[in-house]
């Protein structure tokens, strides 16, 4: 009987520790997005998931939102929760969205490390900057009435893998690049276009009995959400320092070795235009250091075919176009966003990785003068690409 009670009570002695909490007890907030404020620091948003009660309900269900005003990310959460029946969770946030005004400040710094840890913010979330105001931003996201938080994320994944037109880095990339400084981050750049016709209007003109399509005029953008990626917001340290645009962004992923595939349309030798559908092969990187100062050098290699072309082209002309023409085009277009990284201050390539192989400590490439080093950094480009319908042609022969 002795021992009986001694289970008894420890059993419930653990019990008290886990102090359980009721699923509807919790408001789980999806997105955090953080403004410029009116009368205090900061304006927040954020963004929950509707339907709070039913378990496995991360990803479903239409948003909520809610924003107040704080000179902190706890203030405003103090604030919001006096109003609302529920303590707000953010161990389930996937967004951070900042306004590129508060990320050219460098705000992103203190929005990241003072609160993470107390709000329990997981580091594989992944921050966004937009152009316009977050509010806007964020309201654009969730236009469809839709708070399918996965479905966001791979659609940003699918964009970076299928066109390689979008950068996505999580806020733990934001904290190793300030942390050991060789290289810079950067992530995706957002951008609201009201004009946009989305889904959800679609569906309300239908059920009114009306052409969903009836009101839409050449030149409008149908379907999808108003709030899209339009570039790649480049930063030095904390702070934003330039943009690339989307297909800029093509050319940053190649170097770094992300690009996975996609299709690039440029002029061909007669004035008309070709199609090229590209993939990745390899790429190598080189960085040394010596009397005439830091030097890269990347050895990019490029799977090539003809998406669309013109039919008078021959095979043999095409095959010389694509190895030769192309292939010179492609590094004229790396060296121009290594300029336009090294000009922003942005080692967004990350070849102060490469370069700190050849120290032995982040110390050792700090007293070195890295950054200081690339600002007169030199680079050299040399892409070779493989026709990839010469190849095929030539195996059915």
């Amino acid at each position: 009987m002795g021992l009986l009670l001694v289970i008894t009570v420890l059993i419930l002695s653990l019990a008290g520790c886990l102090s359980p909490v009721e699923l509807d007890a919790n408001g789980y907030v999806v997105l955090i997005g953080a403004d410029r404020g009116v009368n205090k620091k900061y304006y927040f948003t954020l963004a929950l998931q509707r339907e709070l009660a039913e378990q496995n309900t991360e990803s479903e269900g239409g948003a909520i939102a809610l924003a107040c005003e704080g000179d902190s990310i706890f203030e405003a959460v103090n604030e919001l929760e006096g109003n609302v029946p529920y303590t707000l969770n953010f161990s389930r946030t996937n967004f951070i969205v900042i306004s590129r005004e508060l990320a050219e400040e460098g705000a992103l710094r203190e929005l990241v490390t003072t609160s993470f840890d107390s709000l329990r913010v997981r580091t594989s979330a992944v921050v966004l900057v937009t152009d316009g105001e977050v509010s806007e931003f964020v309201g654009g996201m969730y236009a469809n009435n839709d708070a399918n938080i996965s479905k966001l994320q791979s659609a940003l994944m699918l964009d970076e893998e299928k066109t390689g037109m979008v950068s996505v880095m999580s806020v733990s990339r934001l904290l190793e690049a300030n942390a050991e400084g060789r290289f810079d981050y950067c992530t995706a750049l957002g951008s609201y276009d009201d004009g946009i016709i989305t889904d959800m209007e679609q569906k309300k003109t239908e059920s009114e009995g009306k052409n969903p399509l009836g009101y839409v005029e050449k030149g409008d953008r149908v379907g999808g959400l108003k709030s899209l990626v339009s570039g790649t917001a480049l930063f030095s340290g904390w702070s934003m320092t330039g943009e690339l645009t989307r297909e800029e962004t093509v050319f940053l992923n190649m170097a770094v070795g992300d690009f996975k595939s996609g299709v690039i349309t440029l002029e061909y030798r007669d004035g008309s235009t070709v199609s090229v559908l590209l993939s990745m092969g390899s790429v190598k990187r080189e960085v040394d250091f010596g009397a005439e100062g830091v030097k890269a050098k990347l050895r990019v290699r490029l799977y090539a075919a003809a998406h669309l072309a013109d039919e008078d082209i021959s095979p043999r002309d095409m095959d010389e176009w694509l190895t030769g023409d192309l292939a010179r085009f492609l590094e004229g277009r790396l060296y121009e966003v290594f300029e336009k990284c090294r000009s922003a201050g942005s080692d967004a390539m990350r070849l102060g990785t490469e370069l700190s192989k050849r120290f032995g400590s982040a110390e050792e490439l700090e007293k070195f003068g890295w950054r200081e080093a690339y600002r007169g950094m030199s680079a050299e480009f040399i892409v070779e690409t493989v026709n990839v319908d010469k190849y095929v042609s030539e195996r059915m022969q």
